[in-house]
């Protein structure tokens, strides 16, 4: 059930529509609550300079000039955002947008301009008396306080915009999310792995019959499901990989415990869809960073420097993720007994995640293996096991042998070598 609420608890959080609608119905609350109970509050308003203290005509064409002033202001707004959006889609790459939507600043300022929206439009629409003494002064100069504060906005808002483009910033957004989710899903300590294997001699096999990405996965619901049936499932696939419907995802031991209510339950505890989360997905932060620099060395940007970023980040996130330990593979009820036998990443997945495209599509950039048999040296300080040094290690040979076939230059490779000797002594202390 957490599992499922940390899902649903993502997709609100990177949603666009959530916030502007609460702060939308704010407006609307705050405009009723002075127009049934602020009238009285202010007895004689020419007596303070900051409330409005003219007639009602003069009230209905300030409300009028300000309620057009803001929808026209909140169209300039959208249409900001959805240039960035567009530019950010085109060139650091569409699965990044994600990134802009969730900012929580983007958020906040499309809210307060439609709160005030809402709120001049629910005090517009009574500024229909004759009587100076019907004027809902403490109304209308709230009105009036509201688009001030969304003009300041406005101009915070266009800087917060431009800045957000840099790749740099970019970057370092995605970094942070990404330590966000190994906190949130790895261990702080590491603790003994358990061998994950096979449930038993005799098993059958268990389809979810879906196509998609797999987003979410509830453990509890697995756990109880195998615990009612005193049976034993081993999940061969894991969140984030892509699911083919109808094929081998499931193992199940003893074969006679697959009736139709326990499938039926082992099926709805995945939540499946055509896009990978970073709900119970470590990688899928990784892959983001990965996207940029491969994007950034493509020959139409060829762009080293948001690579080398990209590579900085990426050796500060495993090293995170090297201080943590590994999700356990092997899940029991609450009698010691092992029910669920499942796919996770390990220490060579991370790696491999994070360096083997960057390589692949940096081999014949100089800067960028040199830079990558540093950070694989840097790295040397994180290691505490077998299992975290050896993937380290075939990431330093396949560097050094990717810039043996494509560096021709005898003072690059001379570098590179002497970087992978050092990062070979450091990994192997």
């Amino acid at each position: 059930m957490n599992d499922r609420i940390r899902h649903y608890g993502e997709i609100v959080r990177t949603s666009l529509w959530l916030v502007p609608v609460l702060m939308g119905c704010a407006g609307f609350g705050l405009a009723v609550l002075l127009l049934s109970w602020g009238r009285g509050i202010i007895s004689n308003a020419g007596e303070y300079w900051l409330i409005y203290a003219g007639d009602m005509d003069s009230a209905r064409q300030l409300l009028s000039a300000l309620l057009s002033g803001m929808i026209t202001m909140t169209s300039l707004v959208v249409s900001i955002t959805m240039v960035v959006l567009t530019l950010a889609a085109g060139q650091i790459g569409p699965r990044l947008i994600r990134t802009f939507i969730q900012d929580r600043t983007t958020q906040g300022v499309l809210g307060l301009f439609l709160a005030d929206i809402v709120y001049l439009l629910v005090v517009f629409r009574t500024m229909d008396g004759e009587r100076i003494d019907s004027v809902p002064h403490l109304a209308v100069s709230v009105g009036t306080g509201l688009t001030t504060l969304c003009l300041f906005v406005l101009l915070y808002y266009v800087h917060r915009l431009a800045r957000s483009i840099i790749y740099d910033n970019v970057v370092q957004n995605v970094a942070s999310e990404l330590c966000r989710v190994v906190d949130a899903l790895l261990p702080e300590k590491a603790e003994p792995p358990i061998p994950a294997e096979s449930p038993g001699a005799e098993f059958t096999w268990l389809a979810l019959h879906q196509d998609g990405y797999i987003q979410t996965l509830d453990t509890e619901a697995l756990v109880a499901a195998a615990r009612r049936a005193d049976a034993v499932v081993r999940i061969e696939v894991r969140p984030g990989h892509f699911m083919i419907g109808g094929g081998e995802h499931i193992a199940v031991y003893p074969p006679e415990a697959c009736t139709d209510d326990f499938c039926r339950a082992i099926r709805s505890a995945f939540i499946v869809g055509p896009e990978r989360t970073p709900t119970q997905d470590v990688e899928f932060g990784i892959r983001q960073l990965v996207e940029i620099a491969t994007r950034a060395l493509s020959p139409g940007i060829n762009d080293v420097f948001t690579a080398l970023a990209v590579i900085d980040n990426l050796s500060a996130a495993l090293a995170h993720i090297f201080g943590r330990g590994l999700e356990p593979s092997v899940l029991r009820d609450g009698d010691g007994v092992v029910r669920v036998v499942r796919n996770i990443p390990d220490y060579d997945s991370f790696v491999g995640a994070a360096f083997d495209q960057i390589r692949q599509g940096g081999s014949g950039s100089p800067a960028i293996l040199i830079r990558l048999a540093e950070a694989l040296g840097e790295l040397a300080t994180r290691v505490h096991t077998e299992e975290m040094r050896i993937p380290l290690l075939e990431q330093l040979d396949a560097v050094l042998a990717t810039g043996e076939q494509t560096i021709s230059i005898d003072r690059d490779l001379k570098i590179l070598r002497e970087r992978g000797r050092e990062a070979r002594d450091r990994l192997s202390c």
